[in-house]
């Protein structure tokens, strides 16, 4: 769903992007035509002004057939006739503008362009006295040529142009899509995964409704039945407590309800709890690392943190293992590690542990997996009170985390 429109924004963007170059690349190039335009026109004015009508009138007619040899000047009656031309105009014959002679006669000076022997010009018709006008031009030649290479560089540079804006448009849409990428995505999985881990629970609870109804039965069965069907139940508001908390975290923190905490008092208390289970599975625990710590928190949450990550380490330690859990703290944090013996890890399940919905090789199959939510959400509720936690160095068949907490 978010690929075509990122697709679809980055040729939106690409061809805007593209359009606003050729737009400021011809606005560049009209530019450059009207001020090498207006630029001949005032200079050939300068020109005709202080030299042309300047010597015309110190000097008249004669003077006029050697000078000059960037300007063609002729000299004209009212008929249009060449009476006088500098030495380079002896063979210049452009075709007459009576409409444009008459208007100089008339004391207007008036200029066009045209192309007298395929070469284009610039010719300028304007007033000397009652009996002559003068006819100034200057070829435009080079003018266009630099004109043609610049218009050469600019149908160039349009592959380079289009390529360049197809790149920073790719760019800017991933990273302003980023965010919003990650929440498809997010959005995506958690629905296939709402879908898949509620599916199993139902059809247990269905299945067992079904067999039960198909025929009567003794009391005690249905009493068993229904046990059944409440462990199913609260299995599904676990998870839908656990759902609630994996679609929050991507948008905020937690909304707590802190208070001063005794975290040892916490860690006791869970310990006891599990002491029945860990001497069935003969698991060797080592609590004797347990400082007393006491720390601004929501108690209920920072208690199924701890209860959920002893839970792992008990439901992950192999029959005989052993496993240890420590409390202390240094000058800014509470640092509570647990470690546990389990089977030898793989790298890549550990650069995945806390991901949503992730099992490990060891957890598949496993009579206990859970649902791969437990570590996700307890980072995410330490990470809401300001702490983290994180893998520590593991080697072989031992895996240690800490929870850090701050004071």
């Amino acid at each position: 769903m978010i690929d075509p429109a990122k697709k679809r924004l980055t040729r939106i963007f690409t061809l805007v992007a593209l359009g606003f170059s050729v737009l400021i690349v011809s606005i560049s190039y009209f530019f450059l035509h009207y001020s090498t335009s207006r630029e001949i026109n005032r200079h050939m004015e300068e020109v005709i002004e202080k030299e042309f009508l300047d010597q015309f009138n110190r000097s008249g007619l004669d003077p006029f057939k050697d000078m000059w040899n960037q300007y063609r000047f002729q000299i004209l009656n009212k008929e249009g006739v060449v009476v006088v031309s500098t030495r380079n105009s002896l063979d210049f014959y452009p075709l007459l503008n009576r409409g444009l002679l008459q208007k100089a006669f008339s004391g207007k000076r008036k200029i066009e362009a045209l192309k007298v022997m395929d070469e284009p010009y610039l010719v300028s018709y304007f007033p000397i006295n009652v009996k002559y006008i003068g006819r100034a031009a200057v070829s435009l030649t080079e003018v266009e040529k630099y004109k043609t290479a610049f218009l050469k560089l600019i149908l160039l540079t349009l592959p380079g142009m289009f390529l360049i804006s197809f790149l920073i448009s790719r760019y800017l849409v991933n990273h302003a899509m980023e965010q919003i990428s990650d929440f498809f995505t997010f959005q995506e999985t958690f629905s296939s995964n709402v879908t898949h881990e509620l599916r199993s629970p139902l059809a247990s609870l269905k299945g067992n409704l079904e067999v039960t109804l198909r025929k009567d039965r003794e009391t005690e069965e249905y009493k068993e039945i229904l046990q059944l069907g409440l462990k199913e139940v609260d299995r599904i508001i676990d998870l839908l407590n656990n759902l609630n908390l994996l679609a929050s975290s991507k948008f905020k923190p937690l909304d707590l309800f802190t208070d001063s905490v005794d975290i040892s008092k916490v860690v006791d208390e869970l310990l006891r709890t599990y002491t029945p289970i860990l001497r069935a599975k003969k698991i060797k625990l080592d609590a004797n690392k347990i400082v007393k710590a006491t720390c601004l928190c929501d108690e209920a949450l920072i208690r199924r943190t701890i209860e959920n990550l002893i839970d792992n380490a008990v439901k992950y330690t192999q029959e005989g293992g052993s496993m240890s859990l420590e409390l202390g703290k240094d000058l800014k944090n509470i640092l509570i590690t647990i470690t546990n013996t389990c089977q030898a890890l793989d790298k890549q399940d550990l650069s995945h542990i806390f991901e949503p919905f992730y099992r490990g090789k060891n957890s598949r199959g496993h009579s206990t997996g859970g649902k791969g939510l437990g570590l996700y959400i307890s980072r995410y509720i330490v990470r809401s009170h300001g702490g983290d936690i994180k893998i520590n160095n593991t080697y072989g068949n031992i895996f240690s985390l800490t929870i850090s907490l701050p004071l």
